[in-house]
């Protein structure tokens, strides 16, 4: 049997104690969204962490955060409610243990998936610019790199692909390497 990964263990632990540190001012044991004043900003956090913010699962609001509805082993998730996003940390809990409302964070569902993004209308843009120049993939990793992304676009890629694929890959670049 294969052993679980827990959520901390995908990340490193300086993006950890950023979504865990003082200035995430989260709120404790809170039983229902209407309680919560505190909030940040999605551009407020930390470059290394947005991504993996923007990458959580999303899971909508039951009737209480003491709703046994999250598991532990992921720590953070985005809550839904109503047209309000929560950051929350259950730290090891499988219940919302501390959260804050997550603003100027946008949450669409496409096509059965989930496309978020932080400044409304914005990214469409962007990618209806891109599919208009018929960019390739050079031209993708060159702007992936312009700003900044390489590593964590990979990181995210990486971790998101089939186990199958990567192997493939893997054995390609090998075999690349060889030929050199």
């Amino acid at each position: 049997m294969e052993k679980r990964k827990l959520f901390s263990d995908t990340i490193t632990e300086e993006q950890y104690n950023k979504l865990t540190n003082a200035t995430i001012r989260y709120e404790r044991k809170p039983n229902h969204p209407d309680e919560i004043s505190s909030s940040i900003n999605f551009n407020e956090l930390h470059e290394s962490v947005r991504g993996i913010v923007a990458s959580l699962p999303v899971v909508e609001f039951p009737n209480s955060f003491f709703d046994y509805f999250l598991d532990g082993d992921q720590q953070f998730y985005l809550v839904t409610y109503k047209d309000k996003v929560f950051l929350v940390d259950t730290q090891g809990y499988d219940y919302a243990r501390y959260v804050i409302q997550l603003k100027d964070f946008v949450i669409l569902e496409k096509e059965e998936t989930m496309q978020m993004r932080a400044h409304p209308g914005m990214a469409e843009e962007i990618i209806s610019m891109l599919k208009h120049m018929e960019v390739d993939g050079e031209t993708m990793e060159h702007i992936i790199r312009s700003v900044g992304m390489e590593e964590q676009m990979l990181r995210q890629l990486f971790l998101g692909a089939h186990s199958d694929v990567l192997l493939d890959l893997s054995l390609e670049k090998l075999e690349l390497e060889k030929s050199i």
